[in-house]
């Protein structure tokens, strides 16, 4: 691998930065994506406190460039190390801060086309200090110290981390792997279609990049798990893999792993049978990747059900004693609460019966699913009473959809609750070890499942549908994931529109292993002032309408509020403590009914919760004895970022990424930190 020579800017106090905490107090970093390997979102620090929140003042802005384009976010959670700031621009240029004072230290400019990316990874053994970050399939290593490639690494500092495997589908990673000894452990994203890698969890080398072990999440015939798939299905199987992030048990040497649904998405026919490991809590050992415990949380899922968010190390009491466990929220609105060592559930699990036959050809829905007694999110719809107009609006809109829960995907319109983005969603939750709370943000609304037939083999509409019309709507109209592409032509010259269909533009990711036809086809579709559909003939695939939510005539949330919260568990109990309205849409200031977000929560010592996420451009801060908002201040952007929590010389700072743009809104590429007036 070879990039384009890195843009350095070391600023004059260069060494200042690297030493500001020698002569003053012990600090406090955020050395480790969302604050540890266990993923809390925890920090020890009480400076700030619930007496003198209110009185937070911008400390720094850093604008670290240009967003990546019409609807792009950047969500990137910073790390800070020795009194520096580690994170990404929008196009991923790394970069380094003075944390004070948001003064650049250097740039690292390796002309990379920009992709999404959540934060980075931090690895050192003696006076060797690396920075790691992916972009796309490309894992990359930089120098701390001046952000240059680590040649020793990969290919000259960059690693391709496409599987092995006779496939031609995507592979890209968006959140950070796990540091483990001299390991850094990864899953991927794949393409959700039936050419999609099968998923696996691999380490490899900080060192040099090669790789130590690989424990594949889809078993080959006759491992462990193959028993829950039909006979001959492994061979083409796909997904189940693991994009969403990772915890580690440092002590006990544990990675948990949450895996997403097998492929395709919404229809199984090809796939019978339960499919392990796809939608589970997996327990590896991470010296050697082999397989400890797993509990799986939708069987032979049809929804897209994926475990969206990184598991939380937790501990909670039970009968006089402390139990280490790990937890985990769910698309489908439920937390799931295991014992460590040995995946024993802190609460109870029901089976519930689902045993609503599929209409589609060859597809068996799983009889039973597994249910938590503990859950974040409504689990059934309920009309929106909002306003009488809204509420007849929306029944005469679903009056002849599937309302049944658990009903499975067809041609025509399922609706299901909680929808494709949760329930819980990628911002994950923390972990309060003073009160042995969680705290976690979910999503209240309803989907909309729609199935459409397109033809196998050569097509325009077909070859459309299946990659880009779940995300930018079968007619080019957008969805809730993309904008609409209805006149594109007009605004894009014709190269530009295909350098971003082969390598993707901001959270869309390119579709450079599609053959010269299928690119065609997808370009022809798109670029015909009157796109038609083929008629389906001899044998058809399924194809979703798109990544929709259910909404009134005002444009909010079909379903009865509140749409968004802020939740505080009790986790030795499971009971809630406290449920907040979170957020409100633009549209509607001060609704107070919370709005569907993105992004997690970070909980420190002194009682307080930091939290962006919602589309209101809001940066807030709760008290976690309630749920009170105690200070709130409007971002540049909307912040779909974990906040990072660091003290430097004995100050305390909260800083967010402001990237936005993911619902609507502007986008941005500002990191704006807080801190108290001197």
């Amino acid at each position: 691998m070879r990039f384009a020579r890195p843009t350095l800017k070391l600023a004059a106090p260069l060494l200042a930065a690297f030493l500001i905490t020698a002569c003053g107090p012990a600090d406090e970093d955020w050395p480790v994506y969302l604050g540890d390997s266990g993923r809390q979102h925890y920090s020890p620090l009480t400076e700030i406190d619930r007496d003198n929140v209110s009185r937070l003042e911008v400390a720094w802005v850093y604008d670290s460039g240009e967003p990546r384009g019409a609807g792009a976010t950047m969500y990137t959670s910073p790390l800070v190390i020795d009194g520096v700031l580690y994170a990404l621009s929008p196009r991923l240029d790394a970069f380094a801060l003075n944390a004070a004072t948001g003064e650049e230290i250097w740039r690292s400019d390796l002309g990379l086309p920009g992709s999404a990316q959540r934060g980075l990874m931090w690895w050192e053994k003696g006076e060797d200090k690396r920075i790691f970050f992916t972009h796309g399939k490309d894992l990359i290593a930089l120098d701390a110290d001046s952000g240059t490639p680590v040649e020793s690494f990969g290919d000259g500092g960059g690693l391709d981390l496409t599987p092995k495997e006779d496939r031609d589908g995507v592979i890209y990673v968006t959140v950070p792997g796990v540091v483990f000894e001299d390991k850094l452990i990864f899953g991927f994203s794949t393409n959700e279609d039936a050419n999609a890698f099968p998923g696996s969890i691999r380490a490899f080398s900080a060192v040099d990049g090669s790789l130590v072990w690989r424990f594949d999440t889809i078993p080959a015939p006759g491992d462990f798990g193959s028993e829950t798939w039909a006979e001959g299905s492994l061979e083409r199987a796909g997904g189940a893999n693991v994009w969403s992030g990772m915890a580690l048990d440092e002590e006990r040497g544990i990675v948990f792993a949450p895996t997403g649904s097998a492929t395709p998405d919404f229809y199984g026919a090809n796939r019978l049978g339960d499919n392990l490991f796809s939608d589970s809590l997996v327990a590896v050992d991470a010296r050697t990747g082999d397989l400890l415990w797993h509990f799986q949380v939708v069987r032979h899922d049809l929804w897209d059900k994926d475990n969206p968010s990184p598991p939380t190390l937790v501990q909670l009491e039970r009968d006089g004693r402390v139990i280490d466990a790990v937890a985990m929220t769910t698309k489908t609105g439920q937390l799931y609460v295991f014992d460590r060592e040995t995946g024993e559930s802190m609460y109870p699990i029901h089976e519930i019966e689902t045993p609503i036959p599929s209409t589609l050809p060859g597809e068996v829905t799983a009889p039973t699913q597994p249910m938590s007694a503990v859950v974040i999110s409504r689990q059934d719809f309920e009309i929106t009473n909002r306003t009488p107009e809204a509420r007849a609006f929306v029944e005469e809109r679903i009056k002849d959809w599937d309302l049944r829960p658990w009903a499975p995907p067809k041609v025509g319109t399922v609706l299901f609750m909680p929808w494709y983005d949760g329930g819980g969603e990628w911002g994950g939750s923390a972990f309060d070890p003073n009160t042995n709370h969680l705290i976690v943000n979910a999503n209240d609304v309803a989907g909309i499942l729609n199935l459409t037939e397109v033809p196998v083999g050569f097509s325009r509409y077909g070859t459309y549908a299946i990659h880009c019309g779940r995300c930018h709507g079968l007619k080019l109209e957008g969805t809730d994931m993309a904008g609409p592409l209805l006149g594109v032509g007009e605004r894009l010259e014709r190269e530009e529109m295909r350098r971003i269909i082969r390598e993707g533009n901001g959270r869309m990711e390119g579709f450079d292993h599609l053959n010269r036809v299928e690119l065609g086809a997808i370009e022809a579709y798109i670029l015909d002032p009157e796109p038609e559909e083929d008629e389906p003939r001899g044998e058809v695939a399924y194809a979703l309408g798109g990544y929709v939510y259910l909404r009134d005539h005002e444009n909010l949330p079909g379903n009865s509020p509140p749409w968004g919260t802020l939740n505080s568990i009790d986790l030795a109990s499971g009971e809630i403590a406290w449920k907040a309205p979170f957020g409100d849409y633009p549209s509607h200031p001060g609704l107070g009914y919370g709005a569907v977000n993105y992004g997690g929560p970070v909980v420190t010592a002194s009682g307080l919760i930091f939290i962006g996420a919602t589309p209101d451009e809001m940066f807030r801060a709760y008290d976690t004895q309630n749920g009170e908002i105690l200070w709130e201040t409007k971002l540049s952007a909307a912040g779909y970022a974990t906040p990072a929590v660091y003290s430097v010389d004995g100050k305390q700072y909260v800083v967010i990424a402001a990237g936005g743009g993911r619902t609507g809104g502007p986008s941005g590429g500002e990191y704006i930190a807080f801190s108290l007036p001197d």
